[in-house]
Parts: C-alpha cells; structure tokens; sequence
C-alpha cells in the first residue's frame, strides 16, 4: 500500500512540473500537455488500483 501512495505523490509532483511549464513555457505547451495526459491518465489508474 506505501508504495501505491509513494507513486501516487511522485506523479502528482510530475503533474504539477508540467503544468508549470504549460504556464511559463507556452512554445512547451503540446510536449507539457502530453506529459500531463500521460501522468493524469497514470495517476488515476494509481488511485483506482490503490
């Protein structure tokens, strides 16, 4: 269970990064918003094993 919330907290860290460059970096927006569909797809199939 420990490391379902450990990937859980590491992905939502990740989630957060390529927000921030989605912001801050627009000519970064298609890479950011692929990184953020990947990571908020893994995040959820995290939460629904856990």
């Amino acid at each position: 269970m420990g490391s379902d919330l450990t990937a859980i907290v590491i992905s939502s860290v990740f989630l957060g990064v390529g927000f921030v460059i989605a912001k801050f970096f627009p000519e970064a927006a298609l890479l950011a918003a692929v990184f953020l569909v990947g990571l908020a797809i893994l995040n959820i199939a995290l939460f629904l094993v856990a």
